[in-house]
C-alpha cells in the first residue's frame, strides 16, 4: 500500500453512460442541464457514434465501478422529460451502464520505495470538466522528467498535488452548477449564461484557461 486514508463517500449523484450511432455526421458535443440532472453527449469514430453521459442526483446508493449494467428503460423515464436532442438520443439506447459517483480524498502519499501513483489512484475527480485522464497524462510527464532528474522521491507530488486539487475542486463546483433547482437562482444562472454565450462567447473557455492553456512540458 503506498497511502492510506478514509474511505470514498458516495455524492448521492449516479451516471449513466452508452454509446449509439450518430444520426449526423455534424453531430457536436451539447450539455443538456435540468434540476438535480444533465446530460451530455459529444461524438466518437469520426462522428458516426455518439456517447452519451446522463448524470441524476438521487438518494439511492449505487455501485460505484464501470461494469454495473443499467436498465435502458429507467434511463428514458429519469430523463425523458428533457427536450432537443436528448430525446432521440435516448431513444436509440439498447445497452446501458450506470455507476455511483463517489468523492475520493487525495491520497496523503503517493510515492513509497519504487512504487508512484498517478492519475485517479492519486487524486481521484468527479467527472464534470473531463479532466481526469488529462491529469494523469500530465503526471505521467512530471513523473518521467523527475525520474531522469533523480527527484521522485522530494519533487513529483510537490509538482502535482497543488493543480490536481484546484482541478478536483472545479469539477465540484461544475456539478452544483449543472443542477440547480428551479428558483430564481436557477432563472439568473441560466439567463447569464445565454446572454453570456451570445455577447462574448469566448468569456466561458477563459475562466478555464488556467486549465487548458497549462502545458506541464514547459519548465
Amino acid at each position: 500500500v503506498v497511502s492510506g486514508g478514509p474511505q470514498a463517500t458516495f455524492t448521492g449523484q449516479v451516471a449513466w453512460r452508452a454509446t449509439v450511432p450518430a444520426q449526423s455526421p455534424l453531430a457536436e458535443t451539447r450539455v443538456s442541464m435540468g434540476p438535480g440532472r444533465h446530460v451530455v453527449s459529444y461524438p466518437l469514430r469520426d462522428g458516426s457514434m455518439m456517447n452519451l453521459v446522463a448524470v441524476e442526483e438521487r438518494a439511492a446508493w449505487a455501485e460505484e465501478g464501470w461494469q454495473q449494467s443499467g436498465d435502458p428503460e429507467q434511463l428514458r423515464a429519469v430523463f425523458g422529460d428533457f427536450g432537443g436532442p436528448v430525446g432521440p438520443l435516448l431513444d436509440r439506447v439498447t445497452q446501458v451502464g450506470v455507476w455511483g459517483l463517489f468523492r475520493h480524498p487525495v491520497a496523503e502519499r503517493w510515492v513509497r520505495g519504487n512504487v508512484a501513483l498517478l492519475g485517479d489512484a492519486a487524486h481521484p475527480t468527479l467527472p464534470f470538466l473531463a479532466q481526469g485522464a488529462n491529469l494523469a497524462l500530465e503526471d505521467a510527464w512530471v513523473l518521467a522528467q523527475c525520474l531522469c532528474n533523480g527527484t521522485v522521491q522530494s519533487e513529483y507530488q510537490r509538482l502535482r498535488r497543488g493543480r490536481a486539487v484546484r482541478v478536483i475542486d472545479a469539477a465540484g463546483r461544475n456539478a452544483r452548477k449543472y443542477h440547480l433547482r428551479e428558483g430564481p437562482v436557477r432563472s439568473a444562472a441560466h439567463f447569464a449564461l445565454g446572454l453570456g454565450s451570445r455577447l462574448a462567447p469566448g468569456q466561458m473557455i477563459r475562466q478555464f484557461e488556467w486549465i487548458y492553456g497549462h502545458d506541464v512540458t514547459q519548465p
